[in-house]
């Protein structure tokens, strides 16, 4: 096995290893963000009935025709059918019923005519005008049909989507688990905020990086309790404890090569099946992943922006592999740079960046590391070695 893979492969790798999670049933009110595990079609014609689409009055064939001829023409109103009325009604020659928008329809009905458009007189109304057949009319079906499908396998049940669904009357939707995505920091100096700082220390932010993005994904986090100091046996117990009770397992710290970047080792320790050691991009050299108990394990840079580069590149197609999503993984897409790198270096290399839209035209922006007021559409800039200029055209991934 090459020791460095390219960015594709490394993605691909980790997808191969990976089969999204099994399934429950969730009640229509807790599906919202739920990944679908199946197609859902729906068993009933929307609307099931010819329903009223104004607060009218019904018009039979008969009466219908008589219209065609200009003059007003006199109706009794024999009765009320509201919404929601399930009294299966018959209109005949010369009368009407006053119906509320969204009832069925009596037999017979050619047409609604709309309140504001008819005379009344006690118990009679003069209508007046030409009326199209079917007029304020919405037939059996128009909606759905039984049988259309409504949502796709692997499909995020957005709100738009769940109600298409709750409109069919389904009440059970198949949906994937969500998947449980262990965060692990290590290194001697970090601290959990709020514990007191001493010189030579510093407050963990990984962890409220990583687990942000997980939670973006539509996955669970699960931290640790505290941070797991650089000691082999330390990090070898923290990650067969996370990897026991989450689907996934993200290490970040320890990648270096000093005496104190301890994660492979500890993967070594473990007897884990190394899927890749260091990615050919900046960041990334040193990142790796591994498979234990059929759990995929990653070791990202304790740098936070590399990690949050990284996650977005590497570990979220994965994931969305994981949690069953078939349509948000993003692809890459070129675009021209509206302004220089800074620092450009001779390697592939990834940064952050903004996609700006201005009089008709599109540019990518680099952001610095230091810089969170992204206010357009946020963007991983992939620079192949030497790209960086005003006007090159490099790739790029919303997320």
């Amino acid at each position: 096995m090459a020791v460095y893979k390219s960015l594709e492969e490394a993605v691909s790798i980790s997808c191969e290893n990976i089969q999204p999670l099994g399934s429950e049933y969730v009640h229509i009110d807790d599906a919202f963000m739920r990944v679908t595990a199946e197609n859902i079609v729906s068993f009933i014609d929307v609307p099931h009935f010819d329903r009223s689409l104004m607060d009218g009055y019904a018009i039979g064939e008969a009466d219908m025709e008589k219209l065609k001829t200009g003059r007003p023409l006199p109706l009794q109103v024999t009765g009320t059918i509201k919404a929601g009325s399930i009294e299966s009604k018959q209109i005949r020659t010369g009368e009407t019923y006053r119906i509320m928008t969204g009832a069925l329809l009596p037999e017979g009905c050619a047409a609604v005519v709309k309140q504001e458009d008819v005379k009344t007189d006690g118990n009679f109304i003069v209508a007046c005008g030409v009326w199209e057949q079917g007029e304020n009319i919405q037939r059996t079906g128009h909606e759905l049909r039984a049988g259309d499908k409504v949502a796709a396998q692997g499909q995020v049940l957005e709100a738009e989507i769940v109600e298409r669904i709750a409109t069919c009357g389904i009440e059970k939707i198949l949906v994937h688990k969500i998947p449980r995505i262990s965060v692990i920091n290590t290194g001697s100096e970090l601290l959990l905020p709020g514990a007191p700082i001493r010189t030579g220390q510093i407050y963990d932010s990984n962890r409220s990086l990583i687990s942000g993005k997980i939670v973006r994904v539509g996955a669970m986090p699960l931290s640790a309790d505290s941070i797991i100091e650089d000691d082999l046996q330390a990090i070898v117990n923290g990650i067969e404890k996370a990897a026991l009770i989450s689907d996934m397992v993200i290490i970040s710290g320890g990648t270096g090569n000093g005496v104190c970047d301890l994660v492979y080792c500890a993967f070594e320790h473990l007897n884990a099946r190394l899927l890749f050691r260091g990615i050919n991009i900046i960041p990334g050299k040193r990142t790796c992943a591994a498979l234990f108990n059929g759990k995929i394990l990653y070791n990202l840079s304790g740098n936070t922006s590399s990690a949050g580069l990284l996650f977005e590149a590497l570990i979220k197609p994965a994931l969305l592999r994981l949690k069953g999503d078939l349509f948000s993984a993003r692809e890459w897409f070129d675009i021209q740079l509206g302004s220089p790198i800074k620092n450009i270096k001779p390697d592939r290399s990834l940064y952050r960046g903004e996609m700006i839209i201005e009089q008709g035209c599109v540019y990518a922006r680099p952001v610095s590391r230091n810089n969170n007021n992204v206010r357009n559409n946020p963007l991983i800039l992939d620079l192949q070695a030497g790209q960086g200029e005003t006007g090159d055209i490099v790739k790029a991934k919303l997320y």
